[in-house]
Formats: structure tokens, sequence, C-alpha cells
């Protein structure tokens, strides 16, 4: 069975420190962050920490089609909800 086609966005958050260096305070945020908590705990053998939050989101907000152009928008705005047709020319 294939996958649905449905709008998804993910995202990450990524917090990373010493605990012997920093505390609880993050040193280092981003993409790397948990290699260089890694890397430093291979370095300095400190106890280090990484918190990632991941969110994920799935469709998209309801089109609003009320308003197809400005014409329109400034035609119903006169005039109620009736169209008017644009001058002639």
């Amino acid at each position: 069975m294939p996958f649905a086609d449905r709008p998804t966005f993910t995202s990450r958050d990524v917090r990373a420190g010493c605990f012997v260096c920093g505390g609880s305070d993050p040193m280092w945020i981003g993409g790397h962050a948990q290699g260089v908590a890694a890397r430093h705990h291979d370095a300095t053998k400190h106890q280090t920490w990484t918190d990632v939050y991941m969110a994920v989101r799935y469709g998209e907000y309801p089109v609003d089609d009320r308003q197809t152009d400005i014409e329109d928008a400034i035609a119903s705005a006169s005039s109620g909800t009736r169209r008017v047709a644009p001058p002639p020319r």
C-alpha cells in the first residue's frame, strides 16, 4: 500500500552542554550540538548532555478562497456581497 500524499513539516531543536564546564546551561545549539557534546566528552571525559526536541506537523491551513483578487475584495467591501463590474476603460 503506498504512503499517503500529505503535507508534512518536521523541525528539530537540539541543545547540548557540559555539566562540568557549563552546568545545565546549553553551550552548543543547532544541528551539530550532539556531535560537539560527544567530541567534548571524548577529549575531556566530562559528562555532557544533549536535549533534542522534535516537532512534526501534518496538513496545512485551509486556503481562504473568500478573496480571489484585490478588485473583488474592494467591490465586495463597497457594495456588500454583490460583485460589481469594473468601470469601462
